[in-house]
């Protein structure tokens, strides 16, 4: 697996920095810290100092850079793949998913909040457009992952269970995670208080057909050696999902998307942004393979 790790100087982004800690069969990995430049005028200060006030900004963004560079390197170096590093200057997000593309990279790991150059990365712009857009698995890490024990992971069908699949059947983690697979029947308890009738019939029948497909999840991750427990909620599926997350405690959240459409709809949707923004726990998306470019 290539990791490229973004890392901005934050405590979330050496957060992300030991979680490289976690993964295994690691080939490569790179470590990029990304400059991104302030647009400065002075007019009222002339041309010549202008430029030398600019030039010096540039220079102390970049040595604070290579320190931040350093300090990342420093919480990998323990690693036995082969580690590289990369300061860019540009717009953190297009560097980000450059460095990827040229990288090949298989995964990123990104803070979930960043500080200084970088401003709420989960909620802002960066974030977003990374997921977006990124050629593979991004995985947003927003608290210390010194142990991945139990890994929550929400499907929401057949192309879910296949992205997990693979991605699984890499053991691409340390250790044995147990898992818990998790669907949901989306159908809101609100609805029952506003006086809407439901079929309990259909419900029980919805209710059967999830059960069946998390066992048939849950056995599938059992043949590659990984111990499971198939879970069944019923609500708004954000929300349901967050209490799932309160209940189980994750080290971990793993979402699976199938193409790079339904990607789109997945991270800007009502669901991850739900989970994204409210979870307390890293949430890892990942990409399927023949589908990460």
């Amino acid at each position: 697996m290539r990791v490229l790790l973004a890392v901005d100087g934050s405590a979330h982004s050496q957060h992300a920095a030991e979680a490289v800690g976690q993964l295994s069969s690691v080939k490569s990995l790179t470590v990029v810290h990304v400059v991104n430049l302030p647009r400065l005028a002075y007019p009222a200060l002339g041309r010549d100092i202008s430029q030398d006030l600019a030039m010096t900004i540039e220079q102390a963004m970049r040595e604070e850079g290579e320190q931040i560079l350093k300090q990342a390197m420093s919480h990998v170096s323990y690693h036995n793949a082969p580690v590289s590093k990369r300061l860019e200057i540009g717009s953190p997000a297009d560097c980000i998913l450059a460095v990827a593309e040229e990288e090949d990279a298989d995964l990123i790991l990104i803070g979930a909040r960043g500080m200084g150059q970088v401003q709420e990365l989960i909620f802002g712009s960066v974030s977003h457009r990374v997921l977006t857009h990124a050629p593979c698995s991004v995985c947003v890490v927003k608290s210390p992952m010194a142990k991945l024990d139990e890994i929550l992971l929400p499907l929401q069908g057949e192309g879910d269970e296949r992205t997990a699949t693979q991605f699984f059947a890499k053991h691409p983690f340390k250790g044995t995670s147990e898992i818990t697979v998790f669907n949901v029947v989306p159908i809101p308890r609100s609805i029952f208080r506003a006086g809407v009738s439901a079929s309990e019939s259909k419900i029980q029948r919805a209710l059967e057909s999830a059960e069946a497909f998390t066992d048939h999840v849950g056995g599938g991750l059992k043949e590659l050696h990984y111990s499971t427990i198939a879970r069944v909620g019923m609500g708004a599926p954000g929300e349901t999902i967050l209490d799932q997350e309160a209940s189980t405690n994750p080290d971990l959240i793993v979402m699976g998307t199938h193409n790079p459409s339904i990607l789109s709809r997945f991270v800007l949707g009502s669901v991850s942004h739900t989970v994204l923004h409210r979870s307390t726990h890293s949430v890892l998306l990942i990409r399927p393979t023949g589908q990460e470019g």
